[in-house]
């Protein structure tokens, strides 16, 4: 079933209801800004970037989904037939590119590099929605070069609209 911003119940999140309606306007995707959510698992993350993405494609923006691991290993296979440009290209297509559980598996040097290199790409040219239960100041977690960690957070948090998630999961509550 897929997740909708009609079904993401606000009042039981840890999400303000004013931050939810900012971000139902889908303004932040019109002014090409980012959006990071940050909070432990179970907290209405995924839900919420994907009901942002189904408004999205409703309000006529073109996204594109994908889990971190997805999309490395999409830029991987560009890597392996010299094509990285023309991925990047064609993921660029999309107005908002939804990123989803960044942090759940660490990246090589390799991985790191190309997720760097899509964030440079779309830079104040597409918006990115990103979730991870990795709070910044813990990126090293999961990316193995401090300046590489650096450089992509400098532009994810240039422009962005930031949300931290708290409480128990909506998984374990049920």
């Amino acid at each position: 079933m897929a997740k909708t911003l009609d079904e993401f119940k606000v009042q039981l999140s840890s999400v303000p209801q004013a931050t939810f309606d900012s971000l139902s306007s889908l303004e932040w995707v019109r002014a090409t800004e980012n959006l990071c959510l940050v909070g432990p698992a179970g907290t209405g993350k995924s839900h919420l970037l994907v009901g942002l993405g189904h408004a999205a494609v409703a309000a006529g923006f073109r996204v594109r989904y994908f889990s971190a691991a997805e999309l490395v290993e999409t830029l991987d296979r560009g890597l392996a037939d010299n094509s990285v440009g023309r991925v990047l290209e064609t993921l660029l297509r999309a107005d908002l590119v939804i990123c989803d559980e960044l942090g759940f598996a660490p990246l090589d040097g390799t991985g790191s590099q190309l997720l760097f290199r899509f964030v440079a790409a779309a830079y104040e040219r597409r918006s990115l929605g990103l979730a991870s239960h990795w709070p910044f100041n813990e990126g090293g977690r999961f990316l193995p070069d401090h300046a590489t960690t650096v450089s992509m957070l400098d532009r994810l948090l240039h422009h962005p609209a930031v949300v931290v998630t708290e409480g128990e999961s909506f998984r374990m509550r049920e």
